[in-house]
């Protein structure tokens, strides 16, 4: 199967994306769902390779549930790859539309009052996030407040979808840097940025496709997987707090950030509490894990 960097956009194109945004304005976020779980039906029938990994997913938290007693998460292949449909629609709702229905909420924990007590003195805070869920939203976040956000992304994935967000977006305190471009220079610029108060986030959960080897294995769902190992570098280089983090449905309109702070400086201990930071949300929310690839080793 396929890497994540190899897989393309399916069913994509820049009149269709332009079509679907005025339906969206003329009829509201609900009918533009109901179209695109139709389209996303017929992407899906050609989709082989994602129907497959979404199958190995569901079989692997499956038999990780039989083997601790919880209960079964019941979703089909098209289900999973509709829900990443309807996440991408929420997506560009958050970004590009003021007046979103899309509302977020805080899943208020000891984390997050650390969380809170940092940003309130001006600390710099380094985000690890991940494809759970629908952490790109968020980027509607900064844009209301005075926080400024860079944040990573591989600008090359998805050229049509990333191209529209981009001509349709204001994104005002976010600031998106290409990971393919990361040097030092960039690092020095992160590691002012974080002295100055400002946020990085960056995901971990993705291989890089400059360095696919360079990796840190960890335990997810009962396999081996593997991890970046140049996300978690970075963010210790960088010598301020880091948080994983992650933005879930909880219902029709409704998001929730989930904070964990990651307090080791070592690598693996480091990669493992990100991972079952994951986990847990996997367990709870499984139709929301969006790598459509052999993200779980045999």
């Amino acid at each position: 199967m396929k890497n994540w960097y190899e897989v393309h956009e399916q069913g994509a194109g820049y009149r269709r994306m332009e079509f679907l945004w005025w339906v969206y304005k003329i009829f509201g976020i609900r009918i533009l769902k109901s179209l695109v779980c139709v389209i996303t039906f017929f992407i899906a029938i050609g989709a082989r390779g994602a129907r497959r990994a979404s199958r190995k997913y569901r079989n692997t938290i499956n038999a990780y549930e039989r083997g601790h007693g919880i209960p079964i998460s019941r979703f089909s292949s098209f289900a999973h790859i509709c829900a990443f449909a309807c996440s991408a629609v929420d997506k560009v709702s958050a970004i590009c539309d003021k007046n979103t229905s899309i509302k977020f909420e805080i899943n208020q924990n000891q984390d997050w009052t650390d969380l809170q007590e940092m940003l309130s003195t001006g600390q710099g805070i380094f985000f690890i996030c991940s494809h759970l869920g629908n952490i790109e939203a968020l980027c509607a976040i900064p844009n209301s407040t005075d926080k400024c956000m860079h944040a990573f992304m591989d600008v090359g994935q998805s050229p049509v979808f990333r191209g529209f967000i981009d001509k349709h977006s204001n994104y005002k305190n976010t600031i998106i840097h290409p990971t393919n471009d990361i040097d030092i220079t960039v690092a020095s610029d992160m590691y002012d940025a974080l002295r100055c108060g400002e946020l990085v986030m960056m995901a971990g959960d993705r291989q890089s496709p400059n360095n696919p080897n360079k990796t840190i294995d960890v335990e997810c769902l009962g396999h081996k997987c593997s991890l970046p190992v140049g996300t978690l570098r970075f963010a210790r280089a960088c010598a301020h707090p880091i948080f994983a983090i992650a933005n879930i449905k909880t219902s029709t309109h409704k998001y929730r950030v989930f904070v964990k702070k990651l307090d080791t400086q070592n690598l693996k201990e480091m990669a493992q509490e990100y991972i079952n930071f994951l986990q847990n949300l996997m367990l709870k929310y499984p139709k929301q894990w969006f790598n459509f690839f052999d993200f779980f080793e045999d």
